[in-house]
C-alpha cells in the first residue's frame, strides 16, 4: 500500500477549497503537512483525510474551536 502525497494547489483542486483556509487550518494546528528541503508543503493522505472532514464540520457550522476539541478528544 502506497502512500500518496499532494501539493497545496492539488489540494485546492481536488477538494475544492481555497489555498488561504488550508493555510488557516495549518496555523491553528488542526493540519501538520511535512515540508520539503524547498519548504513547500506536502500533504499526506491522512491530512487529506482530516482536511475533509474539516470541511464538513464547517459546512455543518461547527466553529473551529469545536473542532479542535472534537480532534484532540479522538486522540
Amino acid at each position: 500500500h502506497r502512500r500518496f502525497f499532494m501539493k497545496i494547489n492539488e489540494l485546492e483542486k481536488t477538494l475544492n477549497i481555497n489555498r488561504a483556509n488550508i493555510r488557516y487550518y495549518e496555523k491553528e494546528g488542526l493540519l501538520k503537512p511535512c515540508r520539503k528541503e524547498n519548504n513547500y508543503r506536502d500533504y499526506s493522505e491522512d491530512e487529506v483525510f482530516v482536511l475533509k472532514k474539516i470541511i464538513i464540520y464547517r459546512k455543518l457550522g461547527i466553529s473551529i474551536n469545536d473542532i479542535k476539541n472534537v480532534f484532540n478528544k479522538a486522540k
